[in-house]
């Protein structure tokens, strides 16, 4: 399947930007960046394994670049899950963001409801040429929680280095109990 690796699937997408658009496309950005508490919501979406956006002002072609007649937002990113539950899920969590972004666009029907988003997506949508994952038969949670029995068994050796049979059985319990919701 297309933008398919293992459990992660690649979406990128590229939509003509209005006048204006590139303009409240740099307040959004920053804000994204620099006020934090916008983040809360997206940190929700644990599925997601990497997602960016840009704003293209023209295409290179060797030279000084082809001129557009607009501005183009592009946005690539690798999640778990399907497609559908990519989408829904932006539609539900972050709307106002969606807005905020795509609503700098030709076409953009809004987030909600959620069909009408979807249709202007695969619209807009181009499948991947190359696409590779560094895990692909993980998801970016357990990815990530990987990671953390890794840290936590590594700080558990260090310190269980030199400990007798008792204490050993303690501090083991002690370090499953930590890594539980890892595991």
């Amino acid at each position: 399947m297309a933008n398919v690796e293992g459990k992660a699937t690649a979406i990128t997408v590229l939509t003509p930007v209005k006048r204006h658009g590139p303009l409240v496309l740099a307040l959004v950005f920053w804000a994204g960046r620099h006020l934090t508490f916008t983040l809360e919501k997206l940190q929700m979406l644990s599925f997601i394994h990497y997602a960016r956006w840009a704003v293209i002002p023209r295409f290179p072609d060797g030279g000084r670049g082809e001129k557009l007649h607009h501005p183009y937002l592009f946005f690539e990113s690798n999640f778990n899950g399907t497609w559908d539950q990519y989408i829904d899920a932006f539609s539900e969590i972050v709307p106002a963001r969606m807005k905020g972004i795509w609503g700098t666009s030709y076409g953009f029907p809004g987030p909600i409801p959620v069909e009408p988003f979807k249709q202007y997506i695969r619209a807009n949508e181009f499948v991947a040429n190359h696409y590779w994952s560094a895990y692909p038969e993980a998801t970016a949670t357990e990815v990530i929680s990987a990671a953390r029995v890794a840290e936590a068994l590594d700080r558990f050796r260090r310190q269980s280095a030199r400990l007798d049979p008792v204490a050993f059985k303690a501090a083991y319990d002690t370090f499953l109990e930590r890594v539980q919701r890892d595991l």
